[in-house]
């Protein structure tokens, strides 16, 4: 939960106006953005995930009545399978080690241009590197949390994960949280193993809703926590 001071003279109900044509704004300026602009998305993903490493995020939901901590964590090493680099074996790339892939992207080494003769640029790489771009807006506004049940849909993935996280801000997306070290101490620290857009599959659909009790974002080089929302302590 976080505190602003605000004049007086601002009512609730303008207040709540403001609140909800933020967003909106940003939804209006992004399809704008991608009708009428040529976006390099794999520039910006870049940027924003280089952004992402310098925060953890820590959730806490309820389910019958005891509480489960969720310590989510960015590395660069992390990037290259979230950004799709697995679909461009079609494609020549530079041989880098995948915690560089980030740095060599901003450092203009290896260019959207290119990755877009990938044959399955389109229909798997886009939606990913669209994702990636929303990803911390994604985590800072509400978002649907579910534990992560692929036998209850309709369809066949082959996604490993241990929690869906389902973002309708500015753009439908989905993240996939798998425990870094399924068998460890390591209990409550995750990573994103996936990203993409919506398309034509729900994966919302039969999952199991988890209560988001608490949400707080810390930024690692100045050690400050933002709380973004706080039901455990209803006095704050």
């Amino acid at each position: 939960m976080g505190y602003a001071i605000t004049s007086n003279r601002i009512g609730s109900s303008e207040l709540k106006e403001n609140a909800f044509m933020g967003p909106c704004l940003c939804k209006v300026l992004y399809f704008y953005q991608r009708r009428f602009i040529q976006v390099d998305y794999l520039y910006q993903s870049a940027l924003a995930w280089k952004e992402l490493t310098e925060y953890r995020y820590q959730l806490v939901y309820g389910y019958k009545k005891a509480l489960y901590p969720i310590n989510l964590t960015f590395s660069d090493e992390d990037y290259p399978h979230l950004a799709g680099f697995q679909y461009m074996k079609d494609i020549s790339l530079p041989n880098y080690t995948s915690a560089k892939i980030v740095r060599r992207v901003l450092e203009g080494k290896i260019t959207f241009k290119h990755i877009q003769k990938a044959a399955q640029y389109e229909e798997m790489i886009k939606p990913r590197l669209e994702a990636l771009i929303h990803l911390k807006n994604s985590f800072d506004h509400d978002f649907n949390l579910y534990s992560f049940m692929p036998q209850m849909y309709p369809f066949i993935t082959n996604i490993k994960a241990d929690y869906l996280i389902a973002s309708h801000t500015i753009i439908d997306s989905y993240v996939f949280t798998i425990r870094t070290t399924p068998k460890g101490d390591a209990k409550c620290d995750f990573l994103c193993c996936s990203a993409f857009t919506k398309g034509n599959r729900n994966y919302e659909t039969n999952q199991r809703k988890r209560i988001l009790l608490q949400k707080v974002r810390i930024h690692i080089p100045s050690n400050t926590t933002t709380i973004l929302l706080n039901k455990l302590n209803t006095e704050s």
